[in-house]
């Protein structure tokens, strides 16, 4: 197995997602402090389950989530995978590449994969458990593990050893084993106490159980009598419903027949309403044709007015031609106005009757509808008032029946009243005893609980006060370490800005200047400042801008050339050094040679120099001529590539401020002096930045102090109020106790008195509640029968008022229908004049339009005109003659009709009083048909409440016990019963489920008894397999130990060039609960404790110890985070050796800023921050380098 590779995104400073790959060998993560290399490992760690946020470097676990920047808004997830190559089958899975995931939100929630699988945090732990790999392994070794490791107690320093022992599995199922057996002494206690207390209890539930077997067997002959006397009702009532069902099906008869009587007059009633409805069709036939004949001759004898009108016309026209000619056009205007007032109202009238037409519908509808009515409300009435009297006639013989029962009711209550009253008081005082005892019950359970709680509640504080000292102690280092660090940083600060505000580094010219700019000199007025405080420079090209300006960023801008000597003019004049001027106005910018263009796309080249700065437009002259000609270039390198194939005047300048002239010198190595102005500028801005940042976390950090300490506080004052809550508990819980005992003997006297006074009043309360059922009966049947009577009165109260408002109803439906009828008469009148007035008038409007058009034309054809006039007039008298005749015969068809309608009406009339008769005698036999029904019904639900009752009491199998002979029993069944119940009042209270609780109480003790005897079973073999574990675990410990022991001598005497190192165990004789002690001896100096070596001896014995447990429990993947900080350069070397030596057997993954550890790299990993707090990566595999 190997680590393939790692997924991070959203991790820390990771908020893009990133892949590392990683091969067999070594592998180097470098970059500059801060740029989140350390990152990770944290990663690496966290996917392993790690679960405390003070070892992945935060105070929460939120804390690991991207948490945004000036740039990048914060994310809501962190999430990383594991890829391992699980080829070799190491990890107990069949795969043969795993990816493990992890996920955080910011909201808490935490998820974890398998293979994109979701599983728990705990699969995650084993799946890594005894690989060396795990999250308490040195798989990764981080920046503080080689400190714990060497400050650690003896006993934790044994757990390193454990891990690679391979004992951390037996270790956690041992853990596990021991909390099961924790748990089986527990229940073994509670089965001991709970089998104490049943056994107690099965005496008195033995003598119970006894007495419900009497009690079942009376029981039992108690049920047979009471089913006899059952029986012999039930009969009573089958012989009473055998009788209502005969009186019930003679009235049926009765009903039968006049339904068939009603059925035949029903038919009548449909022959002469069908006969009426051929007629009405009929009439309407004849109205509609008189209608019609009454319009012919309308239209006809207008036709003969028009006729002659025209002859008259037209002998009048002959006359007056010319004067008819002059009035034409007005006659045409007044035409038209005619006939528009005469459409108008036309349309109003057609409007009207047709509104009148609906009205009249609808009021005959309404009157036959009222008619109808009329005669369903006096049928009704007479239904009514008959119910009525019958039954104000069974309510006054009820009434009777009840006072009777009443009287005799009376007397008996009486006789028991006294004797009640007293029980009633003793079964209240009982109630009460009982309230008391199961309230102090209820009392002593909560006390218990409560007394259980407050002890639980009590260590659990203990245990959340020592947490609460250990983490405030841990807050106030932190505090102390960052304060410290706030104080350092700002004399720090401090220092760099006094530097930056004395110019320091520049020349004694351009301090002179700058100073007398600053007081106000007129001769400085013009300054606009040095060419470097103009300049805004990225962080990673400070260095190389600074070189590349050199001497240049001490250089004075002014405008023009009148202020550059006025400033030089000042300098001789007070005799105060040199200084070099630009004049901005007549700079020429050098620009970068077209025929070097080539070069600005080669690999490793960032860019020009002016280019890659910033400054106000003002100075860019200034810029580009310092600038302009200068490249940047990763790395000497590339440079050195890239100057052979240039010329001057160009230059080119290196990231690490190398400076290259082609065909010229090159310029390297490491910088004596301090940083210039920009680099100044540059530590200013990262030492403020990280001096807000130490505020920050200062306050945080105070505020978190101040939450534990009243967090603290409170947990010790809620500590003394538990422990005082503890003591009142167990004060209560002794005085609840006796105060139960002096109740239950209270109870006990009082049970007694009570079953006397209860015997005494059973036979008293037998003939009481005979009495009581029979009134409660008649009572109902009462009260059924005023209701009746009441809903009746009003029934017929309504009934009445209804056919007095129907009947006014109907009288003014009649009136107001006439009313419209004769308006609706009137309207067709009307209309046929408006008809016959808009038809002359349109052959008036037609005619004289004609004459206009065709006046020479009339003149000439007049006479011809004038005979067939004639001629028309002729016809047309003829036919009216023919339809005045025909208008007659359909008046004497109307007549006809009404007559017969008229008689037809007088049988309908008598038909339908024949029909009310016949419903009167309907009702009264339905009304006594209901009561019979009534009856039977009461008899059928008495007769099946007896069944049901039998059922329920008796059983299914009630008919086959009656069918068995018991003579005598039955003849002497009443006296059995009140012997037998007697003897149950003998008894007393009875618990009827006693024989099934003495039962299952017995089974339970059996049940209980063998658990226990499994339970001590099984604490035998808890016992036997963590023996047998902690044996196996010492044997593994001592054999890894002896193994650990003889490679760290030889790898200590390796890296120590001699020397010796041993392991001892200290404290206990046990193995498993020993310290292990480091004990070494350099080259040169005495045997000794570890704690006694200088600090890069203790850090290289530390390597060596971290080397001999690999050694014997090769990890698949191994991360160091920086443990090479405290060596020199020679122990450097030797660690990086020991790395090569053993990359054959493990991967390892370093994070170091040293030459030595990365030379012995197969690929390196870079790890920048060209944006801030986002990390990027750089990867270079070595192997494919140029020598």
């Amino acid at each position: 197995m190997y680590l393939k590779g790692v997924e991070i995104q959203g991790f820390k400073t990771f908020v893009d997602r990133v892949r590392l790959e990683f091969g067999p060998g070594v592998t180097a993560i470098v970059g500059p402090n801060g740029s989140g290399k350390s990152n990770i490992a944290d990663a690496i760690l966290w996917v392993l389950g790690e679960q405390s946020a003070r070892t992945l470097r935060g105070a929460r676990m939120d804390d690991v989530i991207f948490a945004g920047s000036e740039k990048r808004r914060p994310v809501g997830m962190a999430e990383v995978t594991l890829h391992l190559d699980n080829s070799d089958g190491s990890l107990p899975l069949e795969f043969e590449e795993i990816a493990v995931t992890r996920r955080f939100f910011r909201s808490g929630e935490g998820e974890y994969y398998i293979n994109k699988v979701p599983c728990r945090l705990r699969d995650i732990q084993e799946l890594f458990l005894d690989t060396g790999s795990g999250r308490g392994s040195l798989a990764i070794v981080g920046q503080g593990r080689l400190e714990e490791i060497l400050s650690a107690r003896p006993e934790e320093r044994r757990a390193v050893l454990e891990e690679a022992a391979g004992i951390a599995r037996y270790r956690w199922r041992k853990k596990e084993a021991e909390q099961r057996l924790e748990g089986v002494e527990q229940d073994l206690l509670r089965l001991h106490d709970l089998i104490g207390e049943l056994k107690e209890q099965l005496g008195p539930a033995a003598a119970e159980a006894a007495r419900a077997r009497r009690y079942q067997k009376l029981s039992r002959l108690l049920n047979l009598v009471e089913l006899l006397l059952k029986a012999g009702e039930m009969e009573e009532t089958r012989r009473r419903q055998q009788r209502s069902q005969e009186r019930l099906q003679a009235l049926t008869a009765a009903m039968e027949e006049l339904k068939a009587l009603e059925q035949q007059l029903q038919a009548k009633a449909r022959e002469l309403q069908e006969e009426q409805q051929r007629h009405q069709a009929e009439r309407q036939r004849y109205q509609a044709e008189l209608q019609s004949l009454r319009e012919q001759l309308v239209r006809t004898r207008g036709e003969i007015n028009l006729v002659r009108e025209k002859l008259a016309e037209l002998a009048r026209q002959q006359e007056e031609d010319s004067t008819r000619q002059r009035h034409l056009e007005e006659e045409k205007a007044s035409l038209a106005a005619a006939l528009a007032a005469l459409a108008r109202e036309r349309e109003e009238n057609i409007q009207e009757q047709a509104r009148l037409e609906q009205e009249i519908i609808k009021g005959r509808e309404e009157q036959e509808k009222l008619q109808a009515e009329a005669r369903e409300l006096a049928a009704e009435i007479e239904k009514v008032r008959s119910n009525l009297f019958q039954v104000a006639h069974e309510r006054a013989g009820c009434h009777n029946e009840l006072v009777r029962l009443e009287e005799k009711q009376t007397a008996v209550e009486r006789l028991l009243e006294q004797k009640r009253r007293q029980l009633q008081e003793w079964q209240k005082e009982r109630e009460h005893l009982l309230d008391h005892l199961q309230a102090g019950q209820e009392q002593l359970q909560q006390l218990e609980e409560e007394l259980k709680r407050l002890e639980g509640k009590k260590a659990g504080l203990e245990m959340e006060m020592q947490l609460k000292e250990a983490e405030l102690a841990t807050r106030e280092k932190e505090l102390a370490g960052w304060k410290e660090r706030q104080r350092a940083l700002a004399v720090q600060l401090k220092v760099l800005r006094q530097s930056q505000a004395d110019y320091e580094g520049f020349a004694e010219g351009v301090k002179f200047i700058l100073q007398a700019r600053s007081r106000g000199e007129a001769a400085c007025a013009g300054v606009l400042g040095v060419v470097v405080e103009k300049l805004a420079v990225p962080a990673e090209l400070t260095q190389a801008v600074e070189v590349a300006l050199g001497g240049a960023a001490q250089q004075i801008l002014v405008r023009t050339a009148a202020e550059a000597e006025a400033v030089i003019q000042f300098l001789k004049a007070r005799g105060r050094g040199r200084a070099t001027i630009l004049p901005l106005a007549w700079l020429e910018p050098r620009r970068w040679p077209a025929w070097a263009s080539w070069v600005l796309k080669e690999p490793g080249v960032l860019g020009i120099a002016a280019g890659l700065v910033q400054c106000e437009t003002e100075v860019r002259p200034a810029v580009e001529y310092l600038l302009g000609q200068i490249l940047i270039v990763a790395d000497i390198r590339r440079a050195l590539a890239l100057g052979e194939r240039l010329r001057p005047p160009v230059r080119l300048v290196t990231l690490e401020g190398e400076v290259i002239q082609p065909r010229g010198p090159v310029t390297g190595g490491v910088a004596r002096q301090q940083g210039g102005y920009l680099q100044r500028r540059l530590a200013i801005q990262q030492g403020e930045a990280e001096l807000a940042n130490l505020v920050a976390r200062i306050k945080k950090g105070q505020e978190q102090q101040e939450q534990l300490q009243k967090m603290l506080a409170g947990n010790r004052q809620e500590y003394h109020q538990v422990t005082e809550g503890i003591l009142t508990c167990r004060s209560q819980l002794h005085n609840l106790l006796q105060r139960l005992s002096e109740r239950k003997e209270d109870l006990a006297r009082l049970e007694e008195k009570i079953a006397v006074l209860e015997e005494e009043l059973v036979q008293g309360t037998s003939g009481s509640l005979d009495l009581g059922k029979e009134r409660a009966e008649k009572q109902e049947l009462l009260a059924r029968l005023e209701a009746l009577e009441g809903e009746l009165n009003r029934q017929l109260s309504g009934l009445q008022e209804r056919g007095a408002a129907g009947q006014q109803h109907l009288a003014t439906c009649r009136q107001e229908l006439a009313v419209n009828e004769a308006r609706l008469q009137a309207l067709v009148n009307a209309r046929e004049q408006l008809n016959l007035r808009e038809r002359e008038l349109a052959r008036q409007q037609e005619n004289w339009q004609r004459q206009q058009e065709e006046l020479a034309a009339r003149r000439a054809t007049a006479v011809a005109l004038e005979n067939e006039l004639k001629a028309n007039l002729e016809k047309l008298a003829g036919e009216e003659d023919w339809l005045q005749g025909a208008c007659q015969q359909a008046m004497a068809g109307l007549t006809r009709l009404e007559d017969e309608t008229s008689a037809r009406v007088d049988k309908q009339e008598e038909l339908a009083r024949e029909q009310d008769r016949l419903q009167a005698q309907k009702d009264k036999l339905l009304a006594r048909r209901q009561q019979e029904e009534i009856n039977l019904a009461r008899l059928e639900t008495a007769l099946a409440a007896g069944l049901a009752e039998l059922e329920e009491r008796f059983g299914p199998r009630w008919e086959a016990e009656l069918q068995k002979p018991r003579p005598h029993l039955q003849k002497r069944a009443a006296a059995v019963r009140e012997l037998v119940k007697e003897r149950l009042l003998s008894l007393g209270e009875v618990n009827p489920g006693a024989m099934a609780a003495y039962e299952r109480l017995k089974a339970r003790v059996d049940e209980l008894e063998q658990q226990k005897q499994d339970l001590e079973g099984g604490r035998a073999a808890l016992h036997q397999v963590i023996n047998e574990m902690e044996r196996l675990m010492a044997r593994q410990l001592k054999a890894t130990l002896a193994a650990v022991q003889e490679h760290f001598a030889a790898i200590f005497q390796e890296l120590f060039d001699g020397g010796e190192a041993r392991l001892e165990l200290t404290g206990s004789q046990d193995i498993l609960a020993a310290g292990l002690e480091i004990v070494a001896r350099p080259p040169g100096k005495k045997l000794q404790h570890l704690a006694l070596l200088s600090g890069g001896e203790k850090a290289l014995t530390a390597v060596a110890f971290i080397f001999a447990l690999l050694k014997v429990k090769p990890s698949a993947f191994c991360i160091f985070d920086e443990v090479d900080t405290a060596l020199d350069e020679a122990n450097v070397e030797r660690f990086a050796r020991l790395l090569r030596q053993f990359a054959a057997q493990t991967q390892f993954i370093v994070i170091s800023h040293r030459q030595g550890t990365m030379a012995a790299a197969d690929v390196l990993y870079g790890v920048t921050m060209t944006e801030q707090g986002v990390s990027r990566l750089v990867s270079v595999r070595l192997e494919q380098l140029p020598a």
